[in-house]
Formats: C-alpha cells, structure tokens, sequence
C-alpha cells in the first residue's frame, strides 16, 4: 500500500513539473511578438524627417505637413522646420532641420548664393542657383508645381525659385526658413521673383489653393531640383 502511494506521488511530481515548464515556455513566446511586430511595422519604412538626396539627379526630397491656417491667412513662410522659429507661421512645417536641408542640397550638387551673414534690406532680391520645387501626397503621385499649390487675388504668384544660401544667417536667426515666398535673407532657399517683406509688409497676398491641396495636417513630399 505504501508502495503503490509513492508511486502515486511520484507521477503526481513528474505530471507538476511537465506543466510547469509548458506553461514557462508558453510565456516566453508572447514577450517576444512585440519586438517581432515592431520591427514588420517599421522595415523600410522611412522616417518622415528623412531627407532623400538623389545627387546623379540634383534633387532633395523632404516631408513636411499641411497648416490649413493659409488656406485663409498670408504668409510668406511656404516651408519651415516644424520646431524652428517660424515653424507655426508656415503653410509647410518641414520634418526635417533647415541646416540639414541645406547639406543635402550642396550634397545634391547646389552652389549657394550668400555663404555669408550679408542681408538684403526690404525690397532687395535674392540670387543664386534656379531651383524647380513640385509636390506629391498620398493619392497625388504626379508632382504639382509649387506655382499650382498656391494664389493671390489676381490668380497665380510669380516663382521663381532659387537656392539662396543664407546657412549662417538661419541658423543665427532659428527662424528654421527653408522656402520662402519673396526673397530672404534667412531662407535656405527663396523666391527671386519678389522683393523681400513683399509679402508680409501686405504688398502681395498668398494662400494655399484650397482647390488643389490637400486637407489640413496631410504630409506632403516637397521636391526641390536644382537647375
């Protein structure tokens, strides 16, 4: 009788033990999937501060998000650095960093025009090396011209786009200026075709084309070909 109850406690342990360690492996596995699903989630996904430089073909590529704001309101900050100094006076808060911008445009072969802390006083024009800039978002795949994604009370501004420089000078400033609507003398790159403060002294008016855009806080690709 004796026997046969330490058999019973015997199998009893054994049996334990047997559950025990199915149940410790069956707990391991879930601690892993989130680390698995992760990293699924993220391979080759770019990170929307990403900047892309195709150097054969002279162009950077940068994400930046919509201010529906200038839908109605002026402006003459097209495409700032979200966290710069103008990043929530833009139509364009740009994911990346407006010194990182403009590395990638010299990487992409871009010569700038002021490499000094020179400014131009109100009126004054930019120069520099032509820039062409065109726009893409999700269900836009063909480029819309910079031209196209805004308007003045006449119809369609002047672009006239040019890679200015300015790289002390905005990182002086931190205004974080990437793309300017008139020329500037802290906007890595500017439009040539304005004088500078044409826009924000009420000379000219620009907004978003609200028939061509996208919907407010939609990220956008901003293309810039150097010419």
């Amino acid at each position: 009788m004796k026997k046969r109850s330490l058999i019973m406690i015997l199998i009893t342990v054994m049996s334990m033990t047997f559950c025990l360690a199915a149940c410790g492996g069956g707990a391991g596995s879930p601690a892993e999937e989130p680390a698995e699903k992760q990293e699924d989630q993220t391979s080759g996904t770019a990170a929307p501060e990403e900047i892309v430089v195709d150097a054969e073909n002279h162009t950077v590529t940068i994400t930046a998000q919509l201010n529906g704001t200038f839908f109605d309101q002026s402006t003459m900050h097209y495409c700032v650095w979200k966290d710069g100094g103008m990043g929530d006076k833009c139509m364009f808060a740009a994911y990346c960093n407006s010194q990182d911008f403009y590395n990638a445009m010299v990487e992409a072969g871009g010569e700038p025009w002021n490499t000094t802390t020179d400014k131009i006083a109100d009126g004054e024009f930019t120069d520099g090396q032509k820039v062409d800039v065109t726009l893409t978002w999700e269900g836009q795949d063909k480029p819309v011209a910079m031209a196209d994604t805004v308007k003045t009370a006449e119809g369609k501004p002047e672009i006239d786009m040019r890679f200015s420089g300015n790289q002390q000078n905005n990182e002086d400033c931190g205004s974080g200026c990437i793309a300017c609507l008139n020329s500037c003398w802290a906007g890595i790159t500017s439009n040539a075709a304005y004088g500078y403060n044409a826009i924000d002294s009420g000379s000219l008016s620009v907004t978003l084309d609200d028939s061509v855009m996208p919907e407010d806080g939609t990220d956008v690709q901003l293309t810039f070909t150097l010419k």
